[in-house]
């Protein structure tokens, strides 16, 4: 081992496929919010209404970029948020009767984001090759 090879680069292991796309379908959902967000913007009236919204948008952006980086336990959280979101059902339901076209991508978000969902449980867990070794 080499003594200018850092911690980082001894414990990166390839990412698996499946949190790229998993990533790239967030991402799509995040651009979808933003559209959102301009097909409604006469509903944001003030300064903070605005800035929350656009705190929302940042954060689905992050949790596609980490989930980029393949953190096994990261799909919890995303579960758990996603668990958190279904709340927001009635609104959905409500959004397709009033604004059909809010609505529908508010469905299709959801859908991109089940399918995350899928993908980043269907990664088979990662087993350690030094623990082998250490049982010998």
């Amino acid at each position: 081992m080499s003594i200018n090879k850092t911690l980082s680069e001894e414990n990166t292991q390839p990412v698996h496929p499946n949190y790229k796309k998993a990533a790239e379908l967030l991402y799509i959902s995040g651009f979808l919010g933003i559209g959102n967000l301009i097909w409604k913007y006469d509903t944001l009236e003030n300064e903070l209404q605005i800035f929350i919204a656009i705190i929302v948008l940042a954060f689905g952006f992050v949790l596609a970029y980490v989930t980029s980086k393949g953190i096994e336990w990261f799909k919890y959280i995303l579960l758990a948020l996603f668990a958190f979101g279904l709340i927001s059902i009635p609104f959905i339901i409500s959004d397709i009767l009033n604004e059909p076209v809010v609505g529908i991508i508010n469905i299709v978000q959801t859908i991109l984001q089940i399918y995350a969902l899928v993908l980043l449980f269907k990664i088979p867990k990662t087993v350690n090759p030094n623990q082998s070794d250490q049982k010998n």
